[in-house]
């Protein structure tokens, strides 16, 4: 394995909204980024000695270009955030690959929700690229790329205000509960994408 740095990240991006404990916010200032080309996957986060640490292909990624790349980067701080890595991946109840799917679309959220305002073309690439996927899986751990297009839609900042807004106890106008969204996000492109790189 070929380690190329140790990167340490200090933005408010990372974390999400309402997550100011001291414990949550130490854990994703202080993570690791170790590119190794041996990898089989984008990347993946994981503890080392009490550390968070995500392993990435710096191949893999360039072949997404970097608004995918700040999306899957994202999602791996999604599974830090949450916990998702170790035995917390099949530990719990129910079928363990019911579970790692929930965990998957769990970090796609906490990603779109990090990136949706401040990086709206980042969002709009990964739901392209999701979508494009349409049922195809790389696993039988990864949820399918409509599934995954379906979760970044619904945690987009402007869809969990609308839905708010739509669950809240005050009469709303009907007319805003029909109206079309307002987001940023660009609709999807008819281009295809590389199906064939490792999941995320």
């Amino acid at each position: 394995m070929r380690r190329l740095g140790i990167v340490t990240v200090v933005t408010a991006l990372l974390l999400p909204a309402g997550a100011h404990r001291a414990g949550a916010v130490q854990r994703l200032i202080d993570v690791r980024q170790i590119a190794s080309d041996t990898l089989h996957d984008v990347a993946l986060a994981t503890f080392e000695n009490g550390r968070p640490v995500i392993y990435y292909n710096p191949v893999l990624l360039q072949k997404f270009g970097p608004r995918l790349t700040s999306f899957f980067f994202a999602h791996e701080y999604g599974h830090i955030r949450y916990g998702h890595t170790g035995a917390a991946l099949t530990a719990g109840e129910g079928d363990p690959t019911t579970q790692r799917q929930r965990q998957e679309l769990e970090a796609d959220c906490y990603a779109t929700r990090t990136l949706g305002e401040s990086e709206p073309e980042t969002v709009g690439a990964a739901l392209r690229f999701f979508n494009r996927m349409g049922p195809f899986r790389f696993d039988a751990w990864h949820p399918s790329g409509s599934q995954r297009a379906a979760k970044i839609l619904a945690c987009l900042p402007q869809a969990e205000e609308r839905a708010a807004q739509r669950n809240s106890d005050e009469p709303t106008n009907s007319s805003d509960r029909s109206s079309a969204p307002n987001t940023s996000v660009t609709s999807p492109s008819t281009s295809t994408a590389p199906l064939d790189a490792p999941p995320i």
